[in-house]
């Protein structure tokens, strides 16, 4: 029968088969033995020839049992086999045979094959030699019924065993002590008399059946290699077998199995055997088939149920074990093994619940440890079903409060001291950092992460993206990088973790990274899917959240342009999806149109009215458009419903900002080189601001004040005074009443306002008493000024606005100035961190007297070109540090005095924290021109924000 080797060497045989009438159309015996010479010759291999009753059984032992690697079948049947079920060898054209291998035969042991085989079909074959017996099975009679058995047998005679001598008193000795457990002292005497006398089969048959029982499967497979098994006992043929089984070697050990239920068909043993093999070998489908035949064979007996079972729990097939495990409990209820097998199926199918029950019904069935594990595994089937879309809003987090319970009271249950307790306290704590994560309770789990990595615990991946997400919403973006990147290396494929780690990169700046991750997940996934190899496409929710990060990349990296193209188009192709809604209402709310935003946020809502994004969007743009009521209502309802969103805290605290005290305060000083004594001005302003009151209003107060030295003497100015502001969705406007001190005390009142009809258009305009736009000089001499403005401004976008103003100012010593200005700002280039702007100002004044003490051009004209840089250095969620360099030049006009060249160079530094506090500080130097004199100025100045 089967040649066994020793472990590591290959088994040096090659099984040809072919059917009885194959082999008569060969030639009989002395054909087949001329080819079994010539294939033992080249292989340097044992052949076996085995002759089947008819080609199904053949076709069987080559695909099923895998046991027959070369097969002789007629051309016409063939013709008639699929494509690729067996490797072609060689036609005999002559014998109108075809020469087949069995799938899994190498391409080199093929192309040997197929050389041998088409050596020995020449023309006067030449008759050679085997080194090695050829065994050749005995032709069988046309009319041998089939056997019983469902899997097909060779049919050849089966060889008679060689009587064995009996053992001797010391072999004797040596059995008796094996079978009383002492297998040591057994293997010692039975070893000296194998060494001895190594040709007595009996000794041999006893020796590795020993070396078997004490484990020694190795040494008991060396032994058994010369020996021939076909003359072999039963339990010896059953100990090889169990031996190569457990060796692994699971192709011999079904070939064992199967050739020794040839000898022995009624040896249920044998069966299970080879049940069991098939399946540890990963040939489920064959193991399958082998109980069925089992249960086939013995309908009343409740073994082949067991072995199935096995053969499913191996196989993995929950469903299978299920099912058999509840047969034989019909049969008998209280079977331990059926019992358990239930309870381990019920767990594998994920019904740990169900699994838990049975157990605590029947707790002698499984280990502790088991129980343990059921428990673990329910609390962790909590935690996923935690983080699936809940039935109503309010019970968002009630399957994770479940779940955190649950992974308590086993925690509470186990005995940290006890060392099979270790791995299930540790699966909870695992289990509790998830659940932590999902019910936003982040600082809990970082500290429970972090006193994981104190302990020195070999933490799992899917612990690290937990723990990852939370660092990231406790704005600690590097520490969550860096877990996300340990997540891909071990699973690079991970999606969830790569759109967290997105994120990661934006709010480290890091735009360039964030994009090139987008891209690339938009580039791997297409758009449609084929599930199952369907004809029938459906979307791929991946590629679509990868569209959306392509993106969100362009709109965090202020390319506004392209994100609202790529959303404009996502949302042309999706019009329901609200998520789409959403971001293009982001998109549109970020280029500066918020009333264009929030009709986009109303048509989602309209979609699905509870979307929190969509919620979000809209409280946002009438906070913005100053619609404080309806702003104040849906944010303390966002903020009732999700507290614990971050995105709806921030939302939050702009409400909280906006609803405290607000001071302005400025201070600057400016000197000249001009002729005579240096103009030297100080200004300080301040303007606080109260909490706003029926919904719109603010009462506020102000001073300035400001003194310079001129030829005539030192200037003074003192205003003080205070009014109303009003903020409205259309209109902005202050009415104010102020005292100023110069050269007397005089009542002042200001009036401005704005109308912004739409997302583009606004138009200022004011109306001043004693404006504060009095020259100080002016003051100085006793001449103060009425003024009255108008202009309208015009706003494409983030990246162009034009405006165009105009001011009429009424002095006191019978002046009467007109200056009418516009400009143009257009954004030349951006950057994530960067932006650079051109401005173009153009002005024009007339005076109706130039006369007075204080700078009075009858007619000037003045173009001024200014590249504006501005440079966010820093950002840190809401901090940050950045400096702006504008650079100008240009030419001033002025009637009677010709056309100078003007420039400057401005220089600030700003701050921002927490949404409270702005400050900006920084110089300015100039070049200008008065009367023809060109003139140095200088300016330091310091302007901060602060909400109290």
């Amino acid at each position: 029968m089967t040649a066994l080797l020793a472990p590591g060497a290959v088994q040096a045989r090659l099984n040809l088969g072919l059917t009885q009438s194959q082999a008569e159309i060969l030639g009989g015996p002395e054909a087949l033995e001329r080819l079994g010479a010539a294939y033992s010759q080249g292989l340097d291999e044992e052949v076996v020839i085995r002759v089947f009753p008819d080609k199904a059984d053949l076709f069987e032992w080559m695909e099923r049992f895998r046991v027959v690697e070369v097969g002789l079948v007629s051309l016409s049947r063939a013709r008639d086999l699929p494509v690729g079920q067996f490797h072609d060898l060689a036609l005999w054209e002559e014998m109108d045979v075809v020469f087949l291998s069995r799938q899994g035969t190498s391409s080199q042991r093929r192309a040997l094959l197929r050389d041998l085989t088409k050596g020995f079909l020449q023309p006067d074959p030449v008759t050679v030699e085997s080194p090695r017996p050829v065994r050749e099975a005995p032709p069988v009679e046309r009319d041998i019924p089939r056997p019983i058995q469902d899997i097909p047998q060779p049919v050849q005679e089966i060889p008679q065993p060689v009587p064995l001598a009996p053992p001797s008193p010391a072999h004797q000795r040596g059995i008796e002590m094996a079978r009383e457990g002492h297998h040591a002292q057994a293997l010692e005497i039975l070893a000296d008399l194998y060494v001895a006398t190594p040709a007595d089969p009996g000794l041999a048959y006893d020796y590795l059946t020993v070396l078997t029982w004490a484990g020694l499967d190795v040494e008991a497979l060396i032994v058994a290699e010369p020996l021939d098994l076909d003359q072999a006992p039963l339990y010896v043929v059953e100990a090889v077998a169990k031996a190569l089984r457990n060796e692994q070697r699971f192709d011999e050990a079904a070939d064992t199995y199967a050739q020794a239920l040839q000898r022995f068909p009624e040896e249920f043993d044998l069966g299970a055997g080879l049940a069991y093999t098939l399946a540890e070998a990963g040939r489920a489908a064959e193991a399958a088939d082998q109980v069925a035949h089992l249960r086939r064979r013995y309908p009343q007996d409740a073994r082949p149920l067991e072995v199935g079972i096995y053969v499913a729990q191996v196989s993995d097939d929950h469903a299978e074990a299920l099912d058999l495990s509840q047969r034989l409990l019909d049969r008998d209820p209280r079977h331990e093994g059926a019992l358990r097998a239930r309870i381990l199926a019920l767990h594998g199918l994920g019904a740990s619940h169900l699994a838990k029950e049975l157990a605590i019904r029947d707790p002698q069935v499984v280990s502790r440890e088991f129980h343990w594990r059921l428990q673990a595994d329910r609390a962790a089937h909590e935690v996923r079903w935690g983080d699936f879309e809940p039935p109503t809003e309010p019970l968002r987090f009630a399957r994770t409060d479940q779940a955190l319970v649950a992974i308590e009271t086993n925690l509470s249950a186990l005995d940290p001291e006890d060392p099979a307790a270790r791995p299930f306290i540790l699966l909870g704590r695992f289990d509790r950092i998830v659940a932590l994560r999902d019910r936003v309770l982040m600082r809990e789990a970082v500290d429970e992460y972090e006193s994981l990595l104190a302990e020195g615990v070999e933490i799992p991946d899917f612990v690290w993206a937990a723990a990852g997400d939370a660092y990231l919403y406790l704005e600690q973006p590097e520490e969550a990088r860096d877990l996300y990147l340990q997540v891909l290396e071990a699973d690079p494929g991970d999606f969830a973790t790569q759109q967290a780690l997105f994120y990661a990169y934006v709010e480290l700046n890091d735009f360039a990274a964030a994009r090139t991750l987008a891209d690339a997940l938009q580039a791997e996934r297409s758009p449609w899917l084929n599930p199952g190899g369907s004809n029938l496409s459906a979307p791929n929710v991946e590629r679509l959240d990868a569209d959306v990060l392509a993106g969100l990349a362009r709109l965090y990296a202020r390319d506004l342009v392209e994100a609202q193209e790529r959303f404009e188009a996502m949302h042309a192709v999706a019009p329901r999806n609200p998520g789409l809604v959403r971001e293009l209402g982001n998109v549109q709310g970020a280029r500066g149109w918020p009333r264009r935003a929030q009709r986009t946020y109303k048509d989602g809502l309209a979609i699905k009215p509870d979307h929190l994004g969509l919620g979000m969007g809209m409280a946002s743009t009438h906070l913005g458009l100053h619609e404080f009521d309806l702003a104040g209502d849906e944010i303390a309802d966002l903020d009732r419903r999700f507290p614990e969103n971050r995105q709806v805290q921030s939302l939050k605290r702009l409400w909280d900002v906006h609803q405290m005290r607000e001071l302005r305060a400025s201070a600057a000083f400016s000197d000249s080189s001009a002729t005579g004594p240096n103009e030297r001005e100080l200004r300080l302003r301040s303007t606080l601001f109260s909490a706003p009151f029926l919904t719109h209003y603010r009462l506020f107060v102000e001073g300035f004040w400001s003194r310079g030295n001129f030829p005539e003497g030192r200037g003074t100015y003192q205003r003080y005074g205070g009014g109303l502001e009003y903020r409205g969705r259309d209109w902005q406007g202050t009415a104010a009443l102020s005292f100023n001190h110069s050269d007397g005390s005089d009542l002042g009142l200001a009036l401005a306002a704005t109308w912004q009809p739409d997302d583009h258009w606004s138009v200022p305009l004011s109306l001043e008493k004693f404006s504060a736009d009095t020259p100080l000089r002016a003051l100085r001499n006793g001449v103060h000024a009425d003024a009255l403005g108008l202009g309208a401004d015009y706003r494409w976008s983030e990246l162009r606005r034009m405006g165009l103003h105009g001011r009429f100012m009424d002095f006191s010593d019978g002046n009467q100035r007109a200056i009418l200005s516009g400009y143009l700002r257009q954004r030349l280039h951006t950057r994530p961190m960067y932006t650079l702007d051109g401005v173009v100002d153009l002005s024009t004044s007339t005076n109706k007297r130039s006369d007075v003490p204080y700078f009075s051009p009858d007619h000037d004209l003045s173009a001024v070109l200014t590249l504006d840089n501005d440079w966010q250095l820093y950002r840190r969620y809401s901090r940050a540090f950045g400096h702006r360099l504008a650079v100008s030049g240009g030419a001033y006009w002025q009637q009677d005095f010709g056309t100078r060249p003007v420039a400057s160079l401005l220089y600030e530094h700003y701050w921002q924290t927490a949404e409270r506090f702005y400050l900006v500080y920084g110089g300015a130097l100039s070049r200008w021109a008065y009367d023809g004199r060109g003139e140095t100025g200088s300016e330091y100045f310091i302007r901060l924000n602060w909400r109290l």
